[in-house]
């Protein structure tokens, strides 16, 4: 097998191994998203690069089979590239509503629902060109839910009635990448996803970090403190219905890393003892997968010094052995 130079830092693929040893979680998650009552938010929480991409493209590979589940990815961090925060926001919300009525053949209320979302947003992107600098997501969101209630109210019945008359038991909306955006914004996202698309039949998952969430409320609130926490988590319960922690304690560290190590060919076959190594890597850099694979990449980067290391002073010694001077 051909030994890679370097580690590229990606999520685990759909279907791909899983070498960190958490499929009983991915499934557990898979058989509580098939049975659950709508309409339901799932919380991902985990630290920056803990795996939460990989554990959501696992259950999206699982379903994807599935004719009766319709599934729907949006990657906030690719919508607030080369957008403010007030446009990327409404093209996320704008990107949903697409594709939950793209199925629909009635003509008339398809037409209905987009002219209605347009004028919403259309209105709050106005109210954002008039303010110096334009508004902030989280003001824009806040425009939105304060002004056009009714027209929220009228937006959600419609979505509601075009997935009745479908033909999918489930939504499935997955929104990654919420922790690598202004954590003002990422809260913005959270409470319009939350009041426009509250509609039977819908799943949210929902990739964020509660420290995200924190910071985006600071406006709010204050920083956090002992007495003031319980607005910050009613906030959050309020939008999660089920939390999910990343269960990084239970990571198979010392498969995943000997898994990393055979793929650079510093190690063979089995690699190194998992204990030894699991021990190792959790008194020094830690269990986070995108820390091992700076180590792993470190370890190919040393590999090819050390080659060519030995290669300049084989040079030397044969130039030596010739009575040639090498100084």
């Amino acid at each position: 097998m051909a030994k890679a130079v370097g580690i590229i830092d990606e999520p685990v693929g759909p279907g791909e191994t899983d070498n960190l040893d958490i499929n009983i979680h991915s499934q557990s998650l898979i058989d509580f998203i098939s049975e659950t009552s709508t309409p339901i938010t799932v919380g991902i929480q985990g630290e920056w690069g803990s795996g939460k991409t990989s554990l959501i493209n696992s259950i999206h590979h699982k379903f994807d089979a599935n004719g009766d589940i319709k599934q729907i990815w949006i990657n906030s961090w690719e919508y607030s590239l080369l957008s403010t925060p007030e446009e990327a926001l409404l093209k996320i919300v704008n990107r949903i509503i697409d594709d939950l009525v793209s199925h629909d053949g009635n003509k008339k209320r398809l037409s209905a629902i987009k002219d209605g979302a347009a004028s919403i947003f259309k209105g709050a992107l106005r109210a954002g060109a008039g303010m110096t600098m334009g508004l902030e997501a989280a003001n824009v969101a806040k425009e939105l839910l304060e002004t056009t209630e009714q027209t929220i109210a009228a937006l959600r019945k419609q979505l509601s009635d075009v997935i009745k008359d479908s033909k999918f038991n489930k939504i499935i909306i997955y929104v990654d990448d919420l922790d690598r955006i202004e954590p003002r914004n990422a809260v913005a996202i959270l409470e319009l996803l939350k009041n426009i698309f509250s509609v039977e039949r819908c799943v949210f998952i929902l990739a964020i970090d509660y420290q995200v969430v924190v910071k985006g409320l600071e406006h709010k609130f204050g920083k956090q403190t002992a007495e003031n926490e319980w607005e910050f988590r009613a906030f959050f319960d309020k939008i999660i219905q089920l939390p999910f922690m990343m269960p990084m304690g239970q990571y198979n560290i010392g498969k995943y890393v000997n898994s990393l190590l055979v793929n650079i060919g510093f190690v063979e076959d089995e690699g190194l003892d998992d204990e030894s190594v699991r021990q190792i890597v959790l008194q020094t850099i830690g269990g986070n997968p995108r820390s091992i694979k700076r180590l792993a990449n470190s370890v190919s980067l040393i590999q090819i010094f050390v080659k060519n290391k030995s290669r300049d002073d084989l040079s030397e010694n044969d130039a030596t052995d010739n009575g040639v001077s090498v100084e």
